[in-house]
């Protein structure tokens, strides 16, 4: 699980930049270390991330669709 981990998070990174000259926020994509044990935890970022990518509004490629 561990290798896993460091390897999302490698790609994790280039995806940010990625997305960054694509003109989209790099902040749309999220990785958070998350126990299975942790439903407390999970529960709090995944409010926290859903509050911010309201406050961003919808994705701006997806406007240019219509």
């Amino acid at each position: 699980y561990q290798s896993g981990n460091y390897k999302t998070n490698r790609r994790i990174k280039l995806l940010k930049k990625f997305l960054e000259e694509m003109g989209i926020e790099p902040n749309r994509v999220r990785f958070e270390y998350i126990s299975a044990s942790e439903g407390k935890k999970f529960a709090l970022i995944v409010t926290e991330f859903v509050n911010e990518l309201k406050k961003m509004g919808p994705n701006p490629l997806k406007e240019g669709k219509k």
